[in-house]
């Protein structure tokens, strides 16, 4: 009985832990191999909401970097138009994350996100593609 209690005592604690680990909503790489990860305030994302994200960028170790630059445009390739508004990061908060302010998506369909970073003098870019419904 003992062993029963403390294995269903472990389990609702991974449970409740795995529960608190959120996906991010875009993902990408950049050319030279770090982890872009986005998480949207609204989430799913949107049309016609302006709201903010939170970018963690990491290396291969997992580890958040500290940016020198770090800037997003965006647009849909098949109408040749970018984003409605533009969008600034505006902090860097405290868990390592930035945060962009001022995104807006005005229509529905293919996006292409370019996230530009800057870290010791190296430049990189992630091209991120994905549909909002």
């Amino acid at each position: 009985m003992k062993t029963f209690f403390a294995l269903s005592l472990l389990l609702a604690i991974c449970s409740a832990n795995a529960a608190d680990v959120r996906m991010p909503d875009l993902s990408g790489v950049t050319d030279k191999g770090l982890k872009i990860e986005i998480y949207s305030e609204l989430s799913p994302i949107s049309i016609n909401q302006i709201h903010s994200w939170h970018i963690r960028v990491l290396n291969g170790n997992e580890e958040s970097l500290e940016l020198e630059l770090l800037q997003v445009f965006g647009g849909m390739p098949e109408h040749d138009h970018g984003l409605p508004t533009q969008p600034e990061v505006t902090t860097r908060l405290d868990n390592g994350d930035y945060l962009l302010e001022g995104v807006r998506f005005h229509m529905q369909g293919h996006w292409q996100l370019q996230v530009e970073v800057q870290y010791a003098g190296v430049d990189d870019t992630a091209i991120i593609d994905f549909d909002l419904q």
